[in-house]
C-alpha cells in the first residue's frame, strides 16, 4: 500500500488494532475521522448529519476532545460545520474568522479546547452535503500546509468506506453507524426537546433555542442541559427564569464538563 498518498496513508491508518470497545459497528464514524486525521495530518476529525433548521447530529470523533468541540459548535447553534453544510463547500475558520462571526463559540473553543483553526467540507455524494468532516488544528499553519488534493483524495475514501461500511451491515441486527455512543447521546437532546417544547409552550426552534441560552449562561453543553431534563434533574417549565443560577441542575465546574 502506498503510504506517500493520503488515500493510502488512510487505508493504512484504518488498519490500525481497535481500541478497547471500539470494534463494533456504531464506532466505525470515530476509527474512519481518526484514519482521516492522521492522513492528512491534523488534530482532530469528526463527522456529523445535517437535517436541515440547525439539527446535527455527531456519529464520530477522533478523541474526546474533538467530540466536546462538536458539541460547542452544536450549542452555538451555528459555526464552520453548519456554514460548510448550508454553502455546500470546504471553508476554513480560524479563531478571528470564527470571532468575528460567531463570538460566543469563539469564547469556548479558546476557554475549552487547544483547537485554533477549523476546516469544515462536505463529503463526496452521496453523502455530502448531508454530512460533514469537521478538521480541527492547534494552529491556523497546520489547516494551511495541508495540501487541498490530500483532503480531496481522503475525503474520497472516507466517503466510500462509511458507504462501505453502511451496505455491509444487515438491517435487522445490532448497532449501526449511525448508532454511535455520541449519536444517542444527542438522541437526547431531541427527547429533551420535546419535553421543553411541552413545557414552554414553544415549538422546536425556539426550544432548542431557550436549552442553548441556557448552556451558555451556566457554562455547559446543550447535550448537559438535555441529560438533566430527561433525567428529572431540571424542570424545563423554569427555563422561563432569566436567572439562570436559580435552573441550573446540579452543581458543576465548567471547566470539568466531560467531553461525552
Amino acid at each position: 500500500m502506498d503510504t506517500n498518498d493520503a488515500a493510502g496513508r488512510f487505508l493504512d491508518a484504518l488498519q490500525d488494532p481497535a481500541s478497547d470497545g471500539e470494534g463494533g459497528p456504531e464506532m466505525a464514524p470515530s476509527r474512519l475521522a481518526r484514519a482521516f486525521a492522521q492522513a492528512v495530518g491534523v488534530d482532530g476529525a469528526a463527522l456529523s448529519i445535517h437535517e436541515g433548521a440547525g439539527l446535527r447530529t455527531p456519529i464520530g470523533a477522533s478523541d474526546r476532545t474533538t467530540s466536546h468541540a462538536e458539541q460547542l459548535q452544536f450549542t452555538a447553534g451555528d459555526g464552520p460545520c453548519l456554514r460548510a453544510h448550508d454553502t455546500g463547500r470546504a471553508i476554513v475558520f480560524d479563531l478571528e474568522d470564527i470571532a468575528r462571526n460567531w463570538p460566543e463559540l469563539h469564547s469556548a473553543l479558546l476557554g475549552e479546547t487547544p483547537y485554533r483553526a477549523v476546516f469544515s467540507l462536505p463529503l463526496a455524494p452521496p453523502l455530502g452535503p448531508t454530512v460533514i468532516v469537521d478538521l480541527y488544528a492547534r494552529e491556523l499553519d497546520t489547516l494551511s500546509s495541508v495540501p487541498r488534493d490530500d483532503v480531496e483524495a481522503a475525503l474520497l475514501v472516507l466517503t466510500e468506506e462509511l458507504v462501505r461500511s453502511s451496505a455491509s451491515e444487515p438491517v435487522d441486527e445490532g448497532a449501526r453507524w449511525w448508532d454511535s455512543p455520541d449519536a444517542r447521546r444527542r438522541s437526547r437532546v431531541w427527547q429533551a426537546t420535546g419535553v421543553a417544547t411541552v413545557a414552554l409552550g414553544l415549538d422546536v426552534v425556539d426550544t432548542l433555542t431557550v436549552l442553548r441560552a441556557h448552556a451558555f449562561a451556566t457554562g455547559r453543553v446543550v447535550d448537559d442541559v438535555a441529560d438533566d431534563i430527561v433525567e428529572g434533574r431540571l424542570d424545563p417549565a423554569s427555563l422561563r427564569d432569566p436567572d439562570p443560577r436559580s435552573s441550573s441542575g446540579p452543581d458543576t465546574d465548567p471547566g470539568a464538563e466531560s467531553s461525552g
